[in-house]
């Protein structure tokens, strides 16, 4: 009896998951919030746009708040991440709601337990998201409202124009493509890396078990006067260059490693 009670209730267990999955792949965007309500700052610690970046890589169309797209309510989801009550460290959850604020998924427990504020609210984010990752959601296509008047506009525009207005946003810098997210992911030989801006230019990490926190530093990229170099965390100085496609490429002069940017 026992047993057959058990098969039960993994059985319904996996069609609510299958049933949550589908779900969330119907709906084409998601919409994140420019501050959580546990934070004192817009984009505290980078939370919302890190939440932002991991529903990306989850398959979600993720938007932050100024720049949803003009498109039904109904159609997208709506993120937030609660602060749980913990007597050690931080503790994260994700939550997603429809249009009428009804809960549509509520993620696992993410827990970190280091001191540094900014540091653990970044891993127990992270390690909310691990559960969102496991839904294999692929959302359909956003459709902007009045969709009709901007094909028949685009429609007139040659093919070049157009794609180039879908690439992500960069900027120019000595015949660089550099990239304006504050995070952006990254490819090379099966491994997953995670580009991180920052104040001096951009920090590279590889995404890996073996990391405490996840993400292990491979260096970083320079933008000084114009040039771009890669510092690695051996101190050796390479070549480091964008291409129009966001690609990274290091390069010491005896060979060149490229990271492949994923969209």
């Amino acid at each position: 009896m026992t047993r057959f009670l058990l098969l039960s209730l993994a059985l319904i267990f996996s069609v609510g998951a299958a049933a949550q999955n589908t779900n969330l792949s119907d709906y084409s965007y998601v919409v994140v919030p420019e501050q959580f309500d546990f934070s004192k700052s817009k984009d505290q610690y980078q939370l919302n746009s890190m939440a932002k970046f991991y529903f990306e890589k989850s398959g979600f169309n993720a938007y932050l708040a100024d720049s949803a797209p003009n498109a039904n309510r109904c159609d997208g989801l709506y993120a937030n991440v609660e602060e749980l009550k913990t007597l050690f460290g931080t503790k994260l959850q994700v939550v997603l709601k429809d249009c009428n604020d009804n809960e549509i998924y509520r993620g696992q427990e993410g827990k970190s337990k280091y001191k540094e504020y900014d540091k653990s609210y970044q891993d127990a984010l992270r390690k909310a998201f691990s559960s969102v990752e496991l839904l294999n959601v692929k959302q359909r296509e956003v459709v902007l409202l009045g969709t009709a008047q901007v094909a028949s506009s685009e429609e007139r525009q040659p093919k070049s124009q157009i794609s180039a207005s879908s690439k992500p946003k960069t900027s120019m810098v000595s015949g660089n493509l550099l990239p304006d997210a504050k995070f952006s992911n990254y490819s090379h030989e099966g491994k997953t890396f995670l580009l991180r801006k920052t104040s001096e230019g951009y920090s590279l990490y590889e995404e890996t078990a073996s990391a405490e926190d996840g993400l292990m530093l491979k260096g970083k990229i320079i933008i000084m006067d114009n040039v771009v170099k890669f510092l690695d965390i051996s101190g050796k100085v390479a070549n480091a260059s964008f291409d129009a496609s966001g690609n990274l490429s290091i390069s010491d002069g005896a060979s060149t490693t490229v990271y492949t940017s994923v969209n």
